[in-house]
This record gives structure tokens, C-alpha cells and sequence, in this order.
């Protein structure tokens, strides 16, 4: 028997009395392992995940779907799920009906789930019903050799009816073998002869990720490989080639019998076909398991790689294989610069990236089992050491952006779904940044949001050599009794992005966001494990909620908190969605036995919502029964105000409605719905910080924020909202010494006199030109103030604007103060998308009574019709 690879022996393995089918199954050697039974710990475990066993079979990685009840299967090399048989399993918003299907694979070693679902027969037989499962053993003899091995197994199926046959889906696993069989058998059950379509699909999500698949065509073997997350699949079919069509999501996979002929069942006939899944580390661990598996001549090399420059070892170098006239992917060195893989004997090709640089390309012949050394002559870094702390030389969390300068490349360490480094940017939860960097010369910018200084300096590397760097950031925009908070955000769990979740937190607390719930999409979740892991407990503030996410698509979406969150349940025991907004918001509204929440209207189209129900641009009663159930609604952008257009324009075309503008034409038709900015990021790059709004806070600690006063502070307005200028508003009537009302509240002015405290903040990278005092949503010459019409107004500092302003009013008035800058723009500190608005800030409205009557809106639609549904000139 041949050493250098797996050999195979076949025994009847019978599957449970409920299936009749005699099945077949392989048992296979292991050179230098004994013929005697697996050991304990390598035996193969099926079992039903449960709370006692979760910490113990639960695979890691940021796509794992798994709850309990759902089914594990683990031998010595991988860990997969199966999820639970019911048809209301879904893995997130977008990986849905999953019920019987493969949801979680990673092998053991590197534990990386990168998997959505692989669906059996593309999801055309709902898998319901109790799987069966069970662990037995077999033995077999061949060339004088017995071996025994222990078969892991479980049973979903699809009952056959007179319309379509049956099946029945088995997946198993030995101990003795590195990968997963998913075995179909179809049963005629009509009275018809039936063709069979042999087919599968599969997620895997591959828009911001490093994950090459398969170009479509066919082929023996499809696979795909995430490079940064180090998570690498293989499908077979034996017996058959595959026809595989993917898009950034989805794979498709059919499958051809090696003869050419389509495969026909007679009434009551039987078929059976088996896919092998392989999971490795990366791609050359995935084809050298292919290549024992089908038991090829082609000679396997077990080839140890070091990547060295100067004779010291590099770590995280990225080392792509060619292989005679096949990619063998990409492999990534470890801390000790050395990557060993079993590779094709003959000729090979490696090329070195390191940081999204090639530092080296090197022809390699294989032989025999041995080391190949990769020298980088052009990688000459030093070590980037950055400590950052506040002005009182406290360690604070922050953004630091390398940018080369010159010649020196500016550095992509991962994709935007990564934690720590992403792209160009390192995130700190503890203020210290240590890496190794190419030598050069570099931009840098340390940021902490915008109630911090910002720091932009140059970081000169050099080879060899460790470069300090201390950058203090003052907190200069004082903010007492308002916290800044993003009641929008996402990760992977939420089923349309992969981003990691751990890293949106380090990418929330970087940004100095003191308050934000978990809100993943049709699914409640936390954020507490990662503060806590990461320490950030006395910087971020968070509490369990979620992204209710229905149809219409994008109108019914809803953001709500505080839930309840049953971990490891589906959906964290979140609501279900419905196609009627105002039925999915009095359900939101009844969870958790009518508890006391935070409703928030994401992204609305104000006209569709509240004008236009059926949508035919005709105005109607909207969704009416919405309307007292909803507290906030995002109303960004919000910079448009500052030169205001009845539509949003893109490109120079109208592109939807103008919500900020729609917003004060609902504020005057007499609905107290307040308005929220948040940054709704599903990446983590830049991703939080670009929007925010500051809340009325009892503490300024991050660790002492009570979330229900919160949630009940931002139901009654107290809301600023900014893309980064702070904005301070009270108002009083005229000639009354009372500190004022601020944002929410309602003010009695019988003098018709109000006057109106205003003071605007910003750090050193942050500036406004622009005050103005809307009435009822109108602007008017007298308040409004520029650097322009009132130089004296302004300053330079960090206070720009700290004046009283009086308002006369002849009408009950909502007023409201916007602040920004009508030329200049962020810039890079928020990076390339946020950093293109102009500074901006708006205060909710404050309800002015001038008769004792109450307050009563005027009606006015500010010039414009009130809005329908949004179409695009060219649909209508």
C-alpha cells in the first residue's frame, strides 16, 4: 500500500430503518496509523447542539449561523452544522430557508467559517421533518491490511408525492478522513418517468472579501478561497464534472454525468449521487486532500516555505502558488515567517505580496520533502510604534490612516470586513498601534471623532529600526449632559455585508461613539462579549436591538431598542417581519410584552411613507397607522440644507426625495416625529463616525449610560444631529431669566419674543461659515448669519459661534438651528465617502406657543408640493 496517500476500503454501512436504501460507504487508511479503533478523541461526535454542549462543538468564525437544535458533525480534521429541519430556519436575513442544509464548515485546526449554506438540490425539496443520526463503525480488509473506522452520519429528507419524488440527504464523515460527504438519493415516487436535475448551490460572499472562485465554466473541482480570513472549500462530485456559474454571492453548481447522459427515473427507481467537501486552511490544503481523496498519481511534496528578508523571518506574507499550469492559491506565513503545505512535485511558481505589495517571485522545483527559502531583497521595514492618549495622557481607542508618501506604497493590510487593520487604517482599542511597515516616508492622521483634536504629522521608517511615535489629542468640543451616539449599524450577522463584528466596535469606539445598539438586520444581537474582550467598557455603552428588515424594500425597515436577546435562539427571539409596515411596526411595538422602546423609521421615503401608500405618485392617507408608533426617523442627508433642493441630486439627475427638506414639511403638517442621523455602516472601513447624533445625557461616562434613559430621552427629542460640528441650542422667551427648553420640548412665548442661545463647536479639522435659525422650516435674511454677512460673529477657535439670537414670531413656530459650511468639505479624516459632505449640524425643533392655545403646526409646505413616492424621471 502506497505511503503517500489515503487509501480506501469499502464496507456496508446500513442507514437508519426509517430510510430502506442499502448505502455505501468508504473507510480508508491513514498511513502510520494504527489498524486498531480511532482513538477517543479523534472519534466522530453527531450530536444536537445544545446549551451543555455549545462551548465544546460550536465552531468559530465570523459567518457561524448555528443555534440550538441545529446538528454538529466532527471528526479529527473539520466541524460542520447542519441546521435544524424546520421550515422557519433561517441562517440571517439573506441566508434563508436553510432547514436541512450544510450552514458552518471550518476545519479544526484553523477554525475560520467561511460558509453562508451549501442547499442539496438548489432548495426545490424543503428538508423537513426529525433528522436521524448516529455514529457506527466498520471494518474492512485489503492487501492482508484491516482497518476499523468510526462513520459519523445524519439523515434529513423530503417526502416524494405523486407530483415529485423524494429525497433523502445524508451527510458523513469518518474519522480517518479530512472531508465531508453529502450523499442525495431520489426516489420516483410518481407514476411518471422523471428526469432528474443534479444540482447545488451555495453562499459565500465574496464582495469586499479576498475570496477567488472558480471562473464559471466546468470543471472536476469547484473551489473558492477566503485569503485574508484563511478559510479555503472544495466540492467533487465523483463521477460527474461540474458546471459552476457564481456572482459575488452565490454559486451554482451542476452537475454532468461523465457519460453524457441525463439521468431518467422509472416509477419507483432509485438514484444516488455524492459530492465530497473539502475544507482546509487555503487552497493547497483543499487540492492536496482532493488529490489523495481520488487517489491521483500525481506525487505530493511536503515543502516547507520561509519567507525571509535580511535572514529574519516575515510574518503574514502572502505566498500565491502556480503550480505546473494550475493555481495552488494563496498561502499565509506565521509568526515565524514559515508556511508547510503538501504541493505538486515538478515545477512551481510563488509570488509574495506583503500589505497589498510583491516583494518577490521565485520558480521553485519540488522534489522532495524539504525548504525553500523565499528572500524579499526590496522588503526593508522597520516598526511602526504609536501611542495615543488624550491631552491628560490618558490611553484612549483611535484611528490612525498611513498614506505613503513619495514612493513609499501606502500599505492595504486587509479588506473592509477586517478588526484591527483595515485597509490602510489601524484601529486601537488601548491607544498603542505596534507593526511592522515597508520603510518610507508616510502621512498619518490619529483621530478620536469630533470632539477631539485631530493629529496630522509625518512618520519617517527606517530599516530596521523601531520608530516612536506619541500623539496626544486633546478633547477640546466640550460636551456636558449629551452623549454621542449611531443607532445604525451592521455586521456579518446581519446577512448582507461580512464585516466582522468585533471590528465594528473597535471601529465605533475609535470614533468616539459613546452609545450604540447592537442593531444587525432581522436578527437581535450584542455587542457586549467584544466590548468586554476588547476593554472598552469605559468608552462604548451599548444595549440589545435590531434591524427589522421587510418589505417594500427599502421603506419598511425600522430600528428598535432595547430587546430582549435569547442567545443561540433563532433570531436571538426577534421578531418576524411582515409586508405592511404599519403591521410589522405594532409588532415591533407589542414585543417583549409591550415593553417601553425606541421605534426609528430608517431611510425613509417621506413621501411614499406618509403621502403615497400604493405608490401611483397620487397623494393619499400613506401608512397611517404608522404614524404614532414610529418616535424617530433618519432624516440624512443633511448637508443638502445648507443649499436646499426640492430632490436629491446625483450626477445631476434627481435621484429621491429630499428627506431633510420633507422632514420640516411633515414637522409643519403637524407630526412630532424627530429626526436622527446615523451612518447605517455594514463595512469597517471609515464605516462608523460619519454620521451622529448627541442625546441628553444624566452621565458624561460611557460606563455609568443608563440605555433606557436614552431610549426615553431620544423619544422626547432631545437629539442633536451632525456629521461632526457640535451644536449647543436653548431658547427662552425674551427677557426671561430661565436657563431655557432645548430639543423636544415645548416653550410658551405670549410676547412673541423668543430668544434663541446658540453655540457651535469643532475641532482643528472641522469648520462652519453658516447659522441659521429656521422658523417653521423657513429661512429668513435676519437669522441667518455667515462668516460672509457677519465676519464678527465668528471665530477661529474651537467655539466658532456663541451668540443669543432673538426671534419674533407671529405664529406658533417650530424652531430649529442649522450650522455647517456651505464650500468646504470634511475631508480625508472621515475618509473617501464621508468626507465628502460639508460640515453640518441640526437641532431637533423646539415647540413655541404664542397665544397659551397650544402649539398648532401652520401647514406650510415651504413652497414645494407635499412629496409622493419617488420615481426616477426615466420610470415615470
Amino acid at each position: 500500500m502506497s505511503t503517500s496517500r489515503l487509501r480506501f476500503l469499502c464496507h456496508n454501512f446500513r442507514s437508519p430503518a426509517s430510510f430502506s436504501p442499502l448505502l455505501l460507504c468508504c473507510v480508508f487508511l491513514v498511513p502510520n496509523m494504527s489498524s486498531t479503533a480511532a482513538d477517543d478523541k479523534i472519534r466522530p461526535v453527531v450530536e444536537e447542539l445544545t446549551e451543555s454542549n455549545w462551548d465544546k462543538l460550536i465552531p468559530h468564525g465570523k459567518e457561524v449561523d448555528a443555534i440550538y437544535g441545529d446538528i454538529v458533525m466532527q471528526n479529527a480534521f473539520l466541524r460542520a452544522v447542519i441546521a435544524k429541519p424546520v421550515n422557519t430556519r433561517n441562517a440571517n436575513m439573506t441566508v434563508r430557508n436553510v432547514g436541512g442544509c450544510l450552514i458552518d464548515l471550518t476545519t479544526l485546526k484553523h477554525q475560520s467559517d467561511q460558509l453562508s449554506a451549501f442547499y442539496p438540490a438548489r432548495r426545490v425539496y424543503p428538508l423537513l421533518g426529525k433528522p436521524s443520526f448516529e455514529v457506527t463503525e466498520g471494518t474492512a480488509t485489503l492487501g492482508g491490511v484491516t482497518a476499523t473506522a468510526k462513520l459519523g452520519a445524519v439523515f434529513v429528507s423530503s417526502p416524494g408525492t405523486d407530483k415529485a419524488p423524494g429525497l433523502v440527504v445524508k451527510y458523513w464523515l469518518s474519522d480517518l478522513r479530512p472531508w465531508l460527504e453529502i450523499e442525495s438519493t431520489w426516489t420516483n415516487t410518481t407514476a411518471a418517468d422523471l428526469t432528474l436535475t443534479l444540482d447545488d448551490d451555495l453562499r459565500a460572499d465574496a464582495g469586499k472579501e479576498d475570496m477567488p472562485k472558480t471562473p464559471d465554466g466546468t470543471v472536476e473541482l469547484f473551489s473558492f478561497q477566503d485569503i485574508y480570513w484563511q478559510q479555503a472549500y472544495g466540492v467533487y462530485a465523483p463521477g460527474f464534472r461540474i458546471r459552476c456559474t457564481s456572482n459575488a454571492r452565490e454559486s451554482v453548481l451542476v452537475y454532468e454525468p461523465a457519460d453524457g447522459m441525463p439521468v431518467v427515473l422509472k416509477p419507483g427507481e432509485v438514484y444516488s449521487m455524492t459530492r465530497w467537501l473539502f475544507v482546509a486552511q487555503d487552497l493547497a490544503g483543499v487540492l492536496a486532500d482532493y488529490a489523495d481523496a481520488r487517489e491521483t498519481t500525481a506525487e505530493l511534496v511536503e515543502t516547507e516555505l520561509i519567507v525571509q528578508a535580511d535572514g529574519r523571518p516575515v510574518h503574514g506574507a502572502r505566498i500565491a502558488l502556480s503550480c505546473g499550469d494550475e493555481s495552488w492559491g494563496t498561502v499565509v506565513t506565521d509568526e515565524t515567517g514559515t508556511v508547510v503545505r503538501r504541493l505538486p512535485s515538478g515545477n512551481c511558481e510563488a509570488t509574495v505580496t506583503l500589505a497589498g505589495q510583491e516583494y518577490a517571485k521565485q520558480k521553485l522545483t519540488l522534489s522532495n520533502a524539504g525548504k525553500h527559502v523565499l528572500e524579499l531583497p526590496t522588503w526593508h521595514p522597520g516598526i511602526a510604534s504609536i501611542t495615543v492618549t488624550d491631552g491628560e495622557g490618558h490611553a484612549i481607542p483611535a484611528k490612525i490612516e498611513f498614506r505613503g508618501n513619495d514612493k513609499t506604497p501606502t500599505p492595504a493590510w486587509a479588506p473592509e470586513t477586517g478588526e484591527n487593520f483595515v485597509k490602510n487604517l489601524a484601529y486601537t482599542a488601548n491607544g498603542k498601534v505596534q507593526t511592522e511597515i515597508a520603510a518610507g516616508e508616510y502621512d498619518v492622521t490619529v483621530s478620536h471623532g469630533p470632539e477631539y483634536n485631530a493629529e496630522f504629522t509625518k512618520l519617517i521608517i527606517h530599516h530596521g529600526k523601531t520608530t516612536e511615535l506619541k500623539i496626544k489629542l486633546p478633547r477640546v468640543v466640550e460636551t456636558p449632559g449629551w452623549v454621542s451616539a449611531d443607532f445604525h449599524s451592521h455586521s456579518s450577522p446581519s446577512g448582507d455585508n461580512t464585516s466582522s463584528q468585533r471590528g465594528r466596535v473597535l471601529n465605533l469606539a475609535a470614533e468616539h461613539i459613546e452609545f450604540a445598539p447592537c442593531t444587525e438586520h432581522n436578527r437581535i444581537s450584542t455587542y457586549v462579549d467584544h466590548i468586554q474582550e476588547l476593554g472598552l467598557q469605559p468608552y462604548l455603552a451599548t444595549v440589545s436591538g435590531m434591524e427589522l428588515t421587510g418589505t417594500p424594500l427599502p421603506l419598511n425597515h425600522q430600528n428598535v431598542f432595547p430587546l430582549i436577546y435569547h442567545p443561540r435562539t433563532q433570531d436571538g427571539g426577534a421578531p418576524v417581519t411582515d409586508f405592511s409596515p404599519e403591521t410589522q411596526m405594532e409588532r415591533i411595538a407589542a414585543w417583549d410584552e409591550n415593553s417601553v422602546k425606541l421605534i426609528q423609521q430608517n431611510h425613509p421615503d417621506i413621501g411614499w411613507l406618509f403621502y403615497d401608500r400604493n405608490g401611483d405618485q397620487v397623494p393619499d392617507e400613506g401608512y397611517a397607522r404608522s404614524f404614532g408608533i414610529m418616535n424617530v426617523t433618519e432624516i440624512h442627508p443633511i448637508d443638502p440644507l445648507l443649499n436646499p433642493t426640492r430632490y436629491e441630486i446625483r450626477g445631476g439627475k434627481a435621484t429621491g426625495n429630499q428627506t431633510a427638506l420633507n422632514w420640516l414639511q411633515l414637522l409643519n403638517q403637524g407630526f412630532r416625529i424627530y429626526g436622527v442621523v446615523n451612518t447605517d455602516s455594514h463595512y469597517n472601513y471609515h464605516g462608523s463616525g460619519g454620521l451622529r447624533i448627541w442625546v441628553t445625557s444624566s452621565t458624561d461616562d460611557p460606563a455609568g449610560i443608563n440605555s433606557d434613559e436614552i431610549r426615553d430621552n431620544s423619544r422626547a427629542g432631545h437629539i442633536m444631529m451632525s456629521n461632526g460640528p457640535y451644536l449647543e441650542t436653548s431658547f427662552r422667551e425674551t427677557g426671561n431669566g430661565d436657563s431655557g427648553v432645548v430639543a423636544g420640548q415645548d416653550l410658551k412665548a405670549m410676547s412673541k419674543k423668543v430668544t434663541a442661545s446658540i453655540k457651535v463647536q469643532c475641532p482643528n479639522w472641522i469648520e462652519i461659515d453658516t447659522v441659521i435659525v429656521l422658523v417653521n422650516g423657513r429661512r429668513s435674511d435676519n437669522l441667518t448669519f455667515s462668516r460672509d454677512t457677519h465676519p464678527e460673529m465668528f471665530s477661529q477657535g474651537v467655539v466658532k459661534f456663541a451668540h443669543e439670537v432673538d426671534v419674533e414670531l407671529n405664529e406658533d413656530a417650530h424652531l430649529i438651528v442649522l450650522t455647517g459650511h456651505r464650500t468646504q468639505v470634511i475631508g480625508d479624516v472621515m475618509g473617501p465617502f464621508w468626507g465628502t459632505q460639508h460640515p453640518t449640524a441640526l437641532s431637533n425643533p423646539v415647540y413655541v406657543d404664542i397665544d397659551g392655545n397650544g402649539f398648532r403646526a401652520n401647514k406650510d409646505t415651504l413652497d414645494i408640493p407635499l412629496p409622493v413616492k419617488f420615481v426616477a424621471e426615466e420610470k415615470r
